[in-house]
Order: structure tokens, then sequence, then C-alpha cells
């Protein structure tokens, strides 16, 4: 079974990491690392050759916009600061420039709400109760093999075979539980 059904990329947790990155972080800053940049006026802030590495450039295409977004008409590519640095800082992974936007610009990335907090620890505690409730069932499952299978147990009396039992099973318990079974 595969450990993500689904790409990170797609998932509310890293969009919302993402969301606070773009909002910290000046998409001009980082394409003036890559390209120089010339602020214009209009629609578009600054203009520039592209920086993108497999775009050979003649001519500036490329177009910085509000509300932080490129695009260049040479290659008919756009996005945002995150897919600028991917794709001009030699990434393997989307998340891996994301993570490096957040580091260098010291970035507070979003926590789990709290609600989510709520759920995990309720799961946990389903998650520890019946693991408890399979104990018991080991324990009992145990002693009536290990120990209910032995001729003294093959008391005729029921008052006195119901006694005995009752002895046993609570040396067996405590010594279950001693042993953390």
């Amino acid at each position: 079974m595969e450990l993500y059904s689904r790409p990170p990329e797609s998932t509310y947790g890293f969009r919302k990491c993402c969301e606070a990155v773009k909002a910290a972080v000046p998409i001009e800053v980082i394409a003036r690392r890559y390209t120089d940049l010339k602020p214009l006026g209009g629609r578009a802030w600054f203009e520039g050759r592209c920086p993108l590495p497999d775009h050979d450039d003649p001519e500036p295409s490329f177009y910085i916009y509000p509300p932080g977004r490129f695009h260049c008409y040479g290659c008919d590519r756009g996005g945002d600061v995150i897919d600028l640095e991917f794709r001009c800082g030699g990434y393997a992974e989307l998340w891996m420039a994301m993570i490096a936007l957040k580091e260098e610009f010291g970035v507070e990335l979003p926590g789990r709400p709290e609600k989510w907090r709520r759920r995990q620890k309720t799961k946990c505690e389903i998650s520890d109760a019946a693991e408890e409730a399979r104990k018991v069932v080991r324990r009992e499952r145990l002693f009536k093999y290990l120990v209910l299978t032995g001729p003294e147990f093959s008391i005729e009396d029921p008052e006195e075979r119901r006694a005995a039992i009752e002895r046993a099973w609570k040396v067996w318990e405590l010594a279950m539980r001693r042993i953390g079974q």
C-alpha cells in the first residue's frame, strides 16, 4: 500500500503552507536572482528576459503581475513565486522549493487546526482501548489454553471448579499484567 494516495501538492495542508510562503516572499526578489528586471507601469510590475533554464529569451518576454504572478510570453509559462523558484532553482519537487523559501525568509507555516488535534487524540484513545481489549482476550485465551488444560481442573463439583478457576485467574492476571501482556 502506498503511503500517500495523492501527491502532497494536492493536500489542503500543502496548499495552506504555499499560501503563507506566497504571501511573505516577494516574487520580484526571487526573479532578480535569475534575471534582470525593469520596473513597468500599467498592468505589469516588472519585465525582463525569461529566467527559466530551458528558454533562451533574446527579447524580454517575462513579466511580473500583481498579485505576485509571473508569465513568460515567449515560452508561455507562468506561475507564482514557488513555481519560479522550483523551475529556476533546480529542485526535484515543488515542496522542496516551498520549504527552501520558507527557511530563507523565515516564514511561519500554519499548524494543524485544533479540531484535527482533538480528532487525533480521540483516534489514539480508541486505538489504546482496542489494544487493551485485545490484551484481555489474549490473556483469557492463553489462560484457557495453558492453565485450564491441566488435570487439576478436572474437578467434578462445579462450585469447587469455579472457585479454583477464579483463584488461578487472579494469579494469572496479576502475572500477565506484571510482564505487560
